[in-house]
């Protein structure tokens, strides 16, 4: 597998980014028509199609991690006025808002547009495949199996005598695990992964997924298969329409059910699955799929994945109050960082990852001391940027959000898709696509994703025996593996 070139739609559209663009300002408009306030929606529904439009400019080279987060910025912002979701603002409000999120996003990619540029070669052998193909089947089992065993672990509540050093050990396995996962769709793509070891791999992964889904929260099974699915479109270059949608399908029973599960099996007050034993994990999924299929079937789920999916109130609410009767925050947020850093094995009492998060909720009113923690509200970055100092902050940190993606998708250029390049910028992509995440969250979680990324690298580096194993394929070699690509699929 040589080059990241990853133009997964069709060449004509990267010959014509002049007839891309026609269309997506043509649906755009067409949307606005059915929007709850149509200037708010173009505000932020053009922006978000800006990313795109620059990363097909480019040559599609790289891995579009802004592209997708804009289009999860449309998700979160633009989605809700086409819902009906904001009927309680008026159209003042919601065009600020829009005008917000059009700061931010045009800001982000003016300063990622640098970043897009072919690669020079000065880091072919950094670039260079960290690992033979071959060699990854057994790679992807060691990592599975590495994810399970601490899941289980977690939920048995085995692992407290580690004491502050559990953080360490949890970011370098679950790094571990999300990048198997990932590797996990870039054998399957090849061919790699077949028969009975596709089988017990898959059955694996699913295994994964259940294991985290059992304190009730989807986001850490949504990150596995993530990841998985990233692994398959990079290396086949095209994406899995049948098994996307049965995983949208299967996200959308597993959101409306989880109201009531949480009702039932979180006992006063306590959340992340603490009482949930080993042995009561099959029956937990079991409840929680038929407790989705008949909240969706009766039409009472308490909110459906679109709905869940929304931002734009949050914003509001902060513009409504800001700074006419609560005073800007002056980067009190952004102050939270440098000891969010430090790492817990080294002082045990640092701040925990969530007070940025925690601090917007109790000063807007949502939350009490006593409520957060049980329960984290998300805010995302425009919100929260806003909070601190208005405006100036929302094009300040996007353009810094933009700098930091842009040099990741730079990364990505020219890499082999199991090279260590590649893992990080999977890795960090799995970390940013957290759009509900504060800024000192987001940029501790990446840090400390990078962190556990090198310290696997490095045990992989000195299991190998000090050597790097780079297997060089042969050009007929080559033409069976790219032959064998158009066949694989994923289920």
């Amino acid at each position: 597998m040589t080059g990241s070139s990853l133009p997964v739609l069709p060449r004509m559209y990267l010959r014509q980014p002049g007839a891309l663009l026609a269309a997506t300002l043509f649906c755009a408009v067409a949307a606005g028509v059915f929007a709850q306030d149509v200037v708010a929606y173009l505000c932020i529904a053009l922006p978000a199609t800006l990313p795109l439009l620059l990363w097909l400019r480019a040559g599609a080279l790289a891995i579009p991690i802004l592209p997708v987060i804009s289009g999860l910025f449309f998700v979160y912002y633009a989605i809700p006025l086409l819902r009906g979701q904001s009927t309680a603002y008026g159209s003042d409000e919601l065009i600020q808002a829009g005008t917000a999120v059009a700061a931010f996003l045009v800001a982000a990619s003016m300063a990622s547009w640098p970043f897009q540029r072919r690669s020079d070669g000065r880091f072919s052998l950094f670039n260079q495949s960290q690992i033979a193909d071959l060699q990854l089947a057994p790679i992807v089992f060691v990592g599975l199996c590495a994810g399970i065993v601490f899941h289980l672990a977690v939920v048995a509540d085995s692992l407290a005598w580690l004491g502050s050093s559990f953080g360490l050990l949890r970011s370098v396995v679950l790094t571990l695990a999300s990048i198997s996962c990932y590797l996990l769709g870039h054998t399957r793509a090849l061919g790699l992964l077949a028969g009975p070891a596709w089988a017990f791999a898959f059955g694996g992964l699913l295994l994964l997924i259940l294991l985290a889904l059992s304190n009730l929260f989807l986001v850490g099974g949504l990150m596995y298969c993530l990841a998985a699915f990233l692994g398959y479109v990079i290396t086949a270059k095209r994406i899995p329409w049948l098994g996307l949608g049965t995983a949208f399908a299967m996200l959308a029973v597993l959101h409306a059910g989880k109201f009531e599960l949480r009702n039932t099996y979180w006992a006063n007050g306590v959340s992340e699955g603490r009482e949930i034993s080993v042995g009561q994990i099959p029956s937990v999924m079991v409840d929680w799929f038929a407790a989705g299929v008949d909240a969706l079937w009766s039409g009472g789920a308490e909110s459906d994945v679109l709905e869940r999916a929304s931002l734009l109130h949050m914003l509001v609410l902060v513009q409504r109050a800001t700074p006419d009767y609560i005073p800007y925050l002056e980067g009190e947020t952004y102050a939270l960082l440098p000891s969010m850093l430090v790492p817990r094995f080294v002082d045990p009492e640092k701040t925990v990852s969530q007070a940025g998060l925690n601090l917007l909720s109790i000063r807007y009113g949502l939350q009490t001391l006593e409520s957060v923690a049980r329960t984290t509200i998300g805010w995302g970055l425009v919100s929260e940027a806003y909070a601190n100092f208005g405006y100036s902050a929302v094009i300040m940190v996007g353009a810094l959000f933009g700098a930091i993606c842009g040099a990741l998708m730079r990364l990505s250029v020219g890499a082999p898709a199991n090279s260590l390049p590649m893992f990080i910028t999977i890795a960090a992509t799995l970390v940013l696509l957290n759009v509900e995440a504060d800024f000192a969250y987001l940029l501790t979680s990446l840090v400390q994703t990078l962190a556990a990324i090198l310290i696997v690298a490095a045990l992989a580096y000195l299991l190998r025996g000090q050597r790097r194993v780079i297997v060089p394929v042969a050009p007929a070699a080559s033409a069976r593996v790219h032959q064998s690509i158009g066949d694989a699929s994923l289920p």
